[in-house]
């Protein structure tokens, strides 16, 4: 209210009523504009009356009188269109009036549909034919909306500020970037400013200005422009700027089953899923270097995998955690687990748990050369890495390669991880097993045992999850967490 640009804002709710009219009455042009811009038509130039000094909550219902405005705009540029012609002595080109722009969008945004615009209604029709028409009032929400929003930035105060509120809402994800942005080209006079909460529209508007509410106290808002950051996605900022939340990236995709029991089980974090574990390491380090994000926490949970004691701290120095087991599917695997699931399938827990581990070890060893020769592959792999960067010139190279592959003695380190399998499977050790066995599959081979189909292990144990078993299910799981379980509430 105290911004000396206060009297050019013309702002848009996201709570209004999208009833369109089917039929218009238009009137004086004047009027129309101040009916929709102030709320009254007689020239009572206060735009609280428009919200009835409640903006934060008032239920905007103008879309009538956006008709109104926009008929009694077609009608009056129509009547002085009659007189110039009448006065020319040459045939001239007839005025692009905004229903005319409106139409001319609203049918490039839905190609498939067409509005008729006639004696003061408006109907719609599929394109091309005339046998489907109906009237405004049959549209659907995102028909509507979409002709509401164009028209309302059409009526918009020359050179004015346009606020629009979730300018997202009722839109499928396909039309919101095109539409803004064949709007802003009918308004190259307004600056246009969106409030949203949709992290992917506001990745979208390429080019702008982005600014952080950060909060509100009922007075003055709290607020920081984003800076863009070379090693960080804009959807990754924007995501978790507005967390309340300690944020946790994990390993998968949304939808996987994998990350649905990571956000069932963590629900005290924002569980945001980057893909591979080395996405997950960047995109913690790069949120730890941001200045902006200096109040939020941040965390990784990796898998295992086949990585080294030394590899692991080295890991969790940057918040970044590694499970107890070898991959993430085999948390849906521990003896814990399983004896829920058992349980709720009115099984015996102990000759469902006794068969899973006997299937799990013979697979295992039938595959062992494949598993300790994997473990080889990745320690030579982590030892390559530490190639002394810092030699210069023929000779120092020669002599720190010579010098690293001095250290890589395959055979030993052969030796090393078959004797790690071979304590296992002869203390017949499951949790060890987990610990070392990479096998996504691990899951469906151990489902088999419980009666379950492929597929069915995981997706019952998030059922459960989601159920008044969660409590049991997270507290099965928490201990293969690692040194991440003590913050997991």
């Amino acid at each position: 209210m105290s911004s000396p640009d206060h009297a050019r804002v013309f702002r848009i709710s996201a709570q209004k009523s999208l009833t369109m009219p089917d039929t218009t009455t238009p009137t004086s042009i004047d009027l129309a504009e101040q009916d929709l811009i102030f709320g009254h038509p007689t020239g009572r130039q206060n735009k609280n009356h428009r919200w009835r000094d409640k903006p934060a909550t008032f239920f905007l219902n103008d879309f009538q009188k956006l008709m109104v405005f926009l008929f009694s705009d077609e009608t009056e540029e129509n009547a002085k269109f009659k007189i110039a012609q009448r006065q020319s002595a040459t045939k001239l080109e007839p005025p692009l009036t905004r229903m005319d722009k409106v139409k001319r969008v609203w049918e490039r945004i839905l190609p498939h549909r067409e509005l008729v615009v006639g004696g003061l209604r408006i109907q719609t029709q599929v394109r091309g034919d005339t046998s489907k028409i109906y009237n405004s009032s049959e549209m659907s929400d995102g028909e509507r909306v979409i002709f509401y929003l164009i028209g309302q930035c059409l009526a918009a105060p020359q050179d004015a500020i346009i606020v629009i509120d979730e300018p997202e809402l009722h839109l499928h994800k396909s039309v919101q970037a095109p539409l803004w942005a064949e709007v802003e080209r009918l308004r190259p006079d307004c600056l246009f400013v969106y409030l949203t909460h949709d992290v992917d529209f506001a990745v979208a508007q390429e080019g702008a200005q982005r600014v952080w509410l950060k909060s509100f106290d009922g007075t003055s808002w709290d607020w920081e422009l984003i800076e863009d950051k070379d090693d960080l996605p804009d959807d990754l900022l924007i995501e978790v700027l507005g967390s309340r939340k300690p944020v946790v990236f994990v390993e998968g995709v949304n939808g996987s089953h994998d990350v649905s029991l990571y956000r069932e089980i963590l629900t005290g974090f924002l569980v945001i899923p980057r893909g591979s574990c080395d996405q997950v390491i960047q995109a913690v380090r790069a949120l730890r270097s941001n200045t902006q994000l200096h109040h939020l926490q941040v965390y990784g949970l990796i898998d295992r995998d086949r990585r080294t004691a030394l590899e692991i701290a080295a890991l969790q120095t940057d918040n970044i955690y590694t499970l107890d087991v070898a991959e993430v599917e085999s948390l849906f695997c521990t003896e814990e687990v399983l004896a829920l699931v058992s349980a709720r399938l009115a099984r015996d827990t102990r000759a469902d748990f006794n068969q899973a581990v006997t299937q799990v070890f013979k697979q295992l060893k039938t595959e062992l050369d494949t598993q300790v020769s994997l473990r080889v592959i990745a320690e030579v792999k982590f030892k390559l890495n530490c190639f002394d960067a810092s030699a210069r010139g023929v000779p120092a190279l020669s002599t720190a390669l010579q010098q690293l592959t001095q250290d890589i003695d395959i055979s030993a380190l052969y030796a090393q991880f078959d004797g790690e399998f071979q304590t296992a499977i002869n203390a017949t050790d499951y949790r060890g097993l987990l610990r070392l066995y990479n096998r996504k599959s691990l899951p469906n081979q151990i489902g088999s045992a419980l009666g379950l189909k492929a597929g069915e292990l995981v997706e019952f144990v998030v059922r459960l999850a989601r159920t008044d078993a969660r409590i049991a299910v997270i507290a099965a799981i928490k201990p293969y967490l690692g040194p991440f379980s003590p913050l997991v509430a």
